[in-house]
């Protein structure tokens, strides 16, 4: 998927999720509003990212700062949203706090944030998400969440799968290409436009996966 690909579909979730916005149960707005808010901060940042780029200027720390701090914070307040235990919301911002003192380590004494991908950062604040995803997951199955309800009319889950699937490959991705530096460059650069493919889709699950209350629910009246 090529920079310009991604954008559109960045773009579109986002159209399509604000037009669902208005439509949507008042059950869902918080989390919808959010959800919004990043895909309009991840398209910024591409856009930004696509434009430096271009003009072959580093945009190492644009990443390091955007990607691997900021939309990692957005999505541990995501699932804060859909946290009902007060101790277990508390939970996730302090484990998020101490994944950002460990990034400001890493960038002062091992990987410079203006000079190299911060993979050693991005370690920790992928595993919280992941955990925040089987944590998820987990009250589904023990019927703490949506228990009366039809599982594929709720976006959540959609959403929830989607940055599973991302962020293990990502870590999966980035993790190779940290300690195998030197593997071939076609393996990298065919893996690099899966990663993209699987990003493209857990953005648009952001801003589409609201319809599905309106779809399933309305199929199986």
């Amino acid at each position: 998927m090529s920079q310009i690909a991604y954008l559109g579909v960045i773009l579109c979730s986002l159209v399509g999720g604000v037009i669902c916005y208005f439509y949507n149960k008042p059950t869902y707005k918080s989390t919808h509003k959010l959800l919004l808010i990043t895909l309009l901060f991840v398209f910024l940042l591409e856009a930004v990212g696509e434009y430096t780029a271009s003009k072959q200027i580093n945009n190492l720390l644009l990443y390091n700062v955007c990607w691997i701090y900021i939309e990692s914070y957005l999505i541990v307040y995501y699932f804060a949203l859909l946290e009902h235990r007060k101790k277990l919301k508390r939970l996730y911002f302090v484990l998020f706090g101490v994944s950002l003192i460990w990034g400001g380590y890493n960038s002062l004494f091992i990987q410079p944030i203006s000079g190299v991908f911060q993979y050693y950062s991005l370690l920790p604040m992928g595993l919280l998400i992941l955990g925040l995803c089987a944590r998820f997951f987990y009250s589904v199955v023990r019927l703490e969440k949506y228990p009366q309800s039809d599982l594929l009319s709720i976006p959540h889950l959609w959403i929830v799968a989607f940055i599973t699937f991302f962020y293990a490959e990502a870590l999966t991705l980035f993790g190779f290409m940290e300690f195998y530096a030197a593997a071939h460059i076609e393996i990298v650069i065919a893996w690099t436009k899966l990663n993209r493919i699987i990003a493209g889709v857990m953005y648009l699950s952001f801003g589409l996966a609201f319809y599905t209350p309106h779809l399933f629910e309305e199929k199986y009246a």
